[in-house]
């Protein structure tokens, strides 16, 4: 057959698909070639909704942030999202086909201690979705629902944290509670950003915060419904619980208690670095843009004793936190620490 053939095919193929949608039989949640009925159930509830799809603009799957971004120092929620998926328009035949279609289903057992990954059939109308792509530009398709703060709203100009207070305030005012289920999610889940709001709601206090498992390429990539609009709520009080065991400060690490990570990059651990610590790339747990299987992150962390805590030191704060959040999907009592006061206090400049 001639490829004009094929292209005329498939032509006939999604109008086929479309005229379904208008008529009012769209796609169940799993595609319209399938997807598995816990799927359906589990995502039935975030997608019902009468509202139609709203039109995603030109840069569909905008570009990632890369894992160098910065350093580290210590309206309603989403329900009723639309019932409409990308594979109501186009069927996930051909989705399949392009090679962009991912299966819905669950990580969580290939992890121990999956508590702070956020599978995409997990998905509830009570989630508050917050979007933390530093590049989102007004009028890009995002998550429907989702609330948008980027990722350097919470840190200073030189990287550092800002205070409990400024951060309560900044997720107050966009109307993010502290008895809030929040899923963090950011353009890609290999910039680092998501995991590192992430790690700050935890040192709020804030436990029932998760990342989304492949951040929005995974969520266009399993054909989930996005929206250009941007989403507003009313303020509220944010109250803040801090957590200091998430943050290593310098005395713990000098006291020689911790197992010391350099998430740094390989010529910057060659030149100087914490101790014996190990060196571990952000970049090599990741695959395919989410985090490798538990079995190949325990293969990257065989040198680490599970019974001693982890402090995972850099000089950027995203990909420190990739690090991180793998160490506590692993099970292991992972904290953050900046290369910077090291430095500062040990008095020397590398």
């Amino acid at each position: 057959m001639k490829i004009s053939s094929l292209f005329f095919l498939a032509i006939i193929i999604a109008a086929s698909a479309m005229t379904q949608w208008v008529d009012g039989a769209p796609c169940s949640a799993g595609g319209c070639s399938g997807g598995g009925e816990s799927w359906t159930a589990s995502a039935q509830a975030f997608m019902n909704s009468d509202v139609p799809l709203v039109g995603v603009t030109g840069n569909q799957n905008p570009e990632s942030s890369s894992l160098s971004s910065g350093s580290f120092q210590a309206g309603q929620p989403v329900g009723g999202a639309i019932n409409k998926t990308v594979d109501s328009i186009i069927p996930s035949s051909a989705a399949s086909v392009s090679g962009v279609y991912a299966a819905p289903g669950s990580r969580a057992d290939l992890f121990p201690a999956p508590g702070m990954l956020k599978s995409l059939d997990t998905i509830s109308e009570k989630d508050v979705v917050l979007d933390v792509a530093s590049r989102r530009s007004p009028g890009e398709a995002h998550i429907r629902g989702s609330i948008h703060i980027p990722a350097k709203s919470f840190f200073y100009e030189n990287g550092t944290l800002r205070s409990v207070s400024e951060l309560a305030a900044i997720l107050g005012k966009t109307g993010i509670s502290s008895e809030d289920a929040v899923m963090v999610y950011s353009d890609s889940f290999s910039s680092g950003e998501a995991t590192a709001v992430l790690c700050m709601l935890r040192y709020l206090g804030h436990e029932d915060a998760r990342a989304l498992d492949g951040g929005l390429d995974n969520w266009i990539a399993a054909s989930l419904p996005l929206e250009t609009k941007e989403n507003v709520r009313s303020p509220v009080n944010y109250v803040a619980r801090p957590r200091s065991d998430l943050l290593a400060d310098y005395d713990f690490v000098k006291s020689g208690q911790a197992q010391m990570v350099d998430a740094r990059s390989f010529q910057e651990y060659g030149k100087a670095r914490i101790g014996n610590a190990t060196f571990i790339s952000p970049e090599n747990l990741l695959e395919e843009g989410r985090l490798k299987p538990g079995a190949g992150l325990k293969d990257t962390f065989a040198r680490l004793n599970a019974g001693r805590t982890v402090v995972v030191y850099s000089d950027d704060i995203y990909g420190a936190s990739v690090v991180w959040f793998a160490l506590q999907l692993m099970g292991f009592d992972a904290r953050i620490f900046r290369w910077q006061d090291w430095q500062d206090r040990e008095g020397e400049k590398i």
